[in-house]
């Protein structure tokens, strides 16, 4: 049976061999099956001749009592032209045949799975969502081994075992939905991310300009442009300043997060260049209290770069991107509105969602708009087309994903973000808050009154008068699908009490009547 495995096995994968070299071989499920399990066999083969031949050597040895037969090893007399012969073909074969196929089939299964492939299409089902938004990532070029791996034989090893488990989880359909974010399994960032990409020499502030389009009839269209001040850690190339030196001097920060998402941050402690230790606390604890049960992190690139290569869009954002590049036609009235609206459905799959949004788009015009329906028939068709496409693209019923499914933290408009942290509730033992003031990261860039054509550095201008409702996070009205309205916090005709910044304590229909981030 083994030399018949050997046999096989060989000729299979010789045979898938040249047939890669004639057609290139991109179907996962086929290169499993080339790369895996067809030196499988060979490799088994291999092993099943010694085991036939140690089984049939402990027979002999039971039976030698009984008959009085004796087992003798082979005697290999080189001088013995026969033997000679079959020492050389056994090594030749050896050398010439069994090492190279062994040696190929492994360095290919090796890559293999360590490729894009192998990670996203071969579980397709449970992982579609994530290798969907790393193929049109800033990172589609870059393996996903390469970030939840790295280099070394320890991490590589880790995988491998943590890999076992998760298609046995597959296999017995015991796997979470949605998927667990993964960064407190990640690799320290300083090990894979900083292999590409250095904070330290980043310097200076880069220019940002931002596309918004309200949902009333005219889409009306508004740019916030700003200087994000990203910072460095190298006096050579510019200042030490910036967002990036939460991480690229020798301070340490570390942080308590009481959720898988690491959203709710109610310790922080700041460890300076000069050994000096400060404790945050939002939770009216002391600084000197035990720090709270939690997810216990230190923070790196991952704590704010969160969604690098997997990142599913909003339907705000989403639908301000095809409106800016012209996907969806911004003359058609309530075009930002309805779109979000559709995207907001509750699709069973995008199947369906791909066949039910233009019709759902095509029947608001048609009821509404009914001359904007007829005269511009192609461009209500084109934006339901875009629509479905963005749904596709972003929204995963099955393994229920979408954009609130892993809230991004770089930045703060559609989820806490930076304002884990920086929300001016974190105090230390002295009283003194984190600090939460909006030039600290970024300078906002405003039409100058005299000259609307010439920008001047200035306090961020909201496109309505915020009054009282300054010291709210963004994230509390711009959740990411319709904006929330004045009624949906304020329906019970009681005013919003302020008693600190972000705070506040009357009921809603979210139930959000007690401070901070609930």
């Amino acid at each position: 049976m083994g030399f018949f495995l050997v046999a096989l096995g060989l000729l299979l994968t010789i045979t898938f061999a040249l047939f890669s070299l004639v057609v290139k071989v991109s179907n996962p499920y086929l290169a499993i099956v080339g790369f895996m399990i067809l030196p499988g066999i060979f490799g088994a083969g291999l092993v099943i001749v010694p085991v036939g031949m140690l089984i049939r050597l402990l027979r002999l040895r039971r039976r030698a009592r009984k008959h009085r037969l004796t087992f003798h090893l082979p005697r290999v007399d080189l001088n013995n032209t026969r033997t000679r012969a079959a020492v050389g073909g056994f090594l030749a074969f050896s050398i010439f045949v069994v090492l190279p196929v062994l040696a190929v089939s492994s360095y290919e299964g090796y890559h293999f799975t360590e490729s894009t492939s192998f990670c996203g299409q071969v579980c397709h089902s449970v992982m579609e969502p994530q290798a969907t938004a790393h193929a049109s990532s800033p990172h589609a070029r870059v393996t996903c081994a390469n970030c939840h791996i790295g280099a070394g034989a320890s991490w590589f090893v880790k995988s491998k075992v943590s890999g076992a488990r998760q298609v046995l989880a597959v296999w017995f359909d015991t796997y979470s939905v949605p998927i667990p974010p993964a960064i407190t399994e990640l690799r320290p960032a300083r090990e894979t991310c900083e292999t590409c990409h250095w904070p330290a020499m980043f310097y200076g502030s880069r220019y940002r300009e931002r596309v918004y389009f309200s949902p009333d009839e005219s889409n009306t269209r508004r740019v916030v442009r700003m200087l994000l001040k990203v910072g460095g850690a190298d006096r050579t190339i510019g200042r030490i300043e910036g967002i990036h030196m939460h991480m690229v001097t020798s301070a340490r920060i570390e942080y308590v997060a009481l959720d898988s998402n690491l959203q709710h941050i109610p310790w922080v402690r700041y460890t300076g260049q000069d050994g000096q230790v400060r404790v945050y606390r939002s939770d009216g604890q002391p600084a000197d209290a035990p720090p709270p049960p939690g997810i216990r992190r230190e923070v790196d690139c991952m704590d704010c770069h969160n969604r690098g290569a997997h990142h599913f869009r909003s339907p705000q954002k989403a639908v301000d991107l095809a409106l800016n590049v012209g996907w969806i036609d911004p003359t058609l009235p309530y075009v930002k509105r309805q779109a979000v609206r559709a995207l907001l459905s509750d699709w069973k799959d995008a199947a369906t969602a791909e066949l039910e949004i233009p019709a759902m788009l095509a029947a608001f015009y048609e009821q509404e708009f009914p001359a904007v329906a007829r005269e511009r028939a192609g461009a209500v068709r084109q934006a339901g087309l875009t629509v479905a496409g963005i749904y596709r693209r972003h929204f995963f019923p099955r393994m229920r994903v979408d954009w609130r499914t892993y809230p991004e933290n770089v930045g703060h408009l559609e989820s806490p973000g930076c304002f884990r942290c920086h929300d001016g509730l974190h105090v230390d033992a002295d009283g003194h808050a984190i600090g939460s003031a909006c030039d600290s990261c970024h300078d906002f860039l405003n039409p100058a009154a005299a000259r609307p054509d010439v920008l001047e550095i200035g306090a961020f201008r909201h496109s309505m008068p915020m009054a009282a409702h300054q010291n709210l996070r963004c994230d509390q009205c711009h959740s990411g699908g319709e904006l929330r309205l004045c009624r949906d916090c304020h329906w019970s005709g009681d005013w919003t009490q302020y008693r600190g910044r972000g705070e506040f304590r009357t009921p809603t229909p979210w139930g959000i009547d007690a401070p901070g981030p609930e």
